[in-house]
């Protein structure tokens, strides 16, 4: 029995965790994305002010 609720624990404590990394992936991809688009407003900004 102490078997079985060890690997349990295991279980969800893996789950926890690779639920944590996607997240983290996942959140720095959209910081990524949200970065970019606000440097490429900025810079087409600065190009139309200059045309």
């Amino acid at each position: 029995m102490i078997h079985l609720t060890l690997i349990i624990v295991d279980f969800l404590t893996g789950l926890l965790a690779a639920g944590a990394w996607a997240l983290a992936s996942a959140g720095g991809v959209i910081a990524a994305l949200v970065g970019s688009g606000v440097l490429g407003m900025s810079i087409f900004r600065r190009w139309r002010r200059k045309s």
